[in-house]
């Protein structure tokens, strides 16, 4: 199930829907604009054993939500790797959160016109 990534003045807003937020252990992840370094819409590998779940759902092919810990702290609310943007941070806990969209092109735009000024 896809989420929703919205601006909110100098915020950016990433929502969990249905029963990924019991899968994440999240509803919605707020950040400050001013903290995000870029947005990718490259597909997510799913790496199965390169990241230690530290809380969340991990079923490989099938679903990765909650935190995992790689070179730091990574966020995933992810089903379908293809579908996927991922933003790198910095000054925040995670150093970047890999969030399923319906359509990741329109929402790495707008993240990236947001964070350009």
């Amino acid at each position: 199930m896809s989420g929703t990534v919205t601006i909110e003045g100098k915020n950016i807003i990433f929502e969990i829907h249905g029963v990924d937020t019991i899968l994440a252990l999240k509803r919605s992840i707020t950040i400050p604009l001013e903290h995000v370094v870029s947005v990718s819409t490259d597909k997510v590998p799913w790496e199965p054993f390169q990241q230690l779940k530290v809380a969340g759902t991990n079923l490989p092919g099938v679903i990765k939500d909650g935190l995992y810990l790689s070179d730091g702290l990574l966020f995933f609310e992810m089903h379908h790797p293809d579908k996927c943007i991922t933003v790198s941070l910095n000054n925040e806990k995670y150093k970047k959160i890999i969030f399923e969209v319906e359509d990741k092109e329109s929402v790495a735009k707008v993240i990236r016109d947001a964070i350009s000024g």
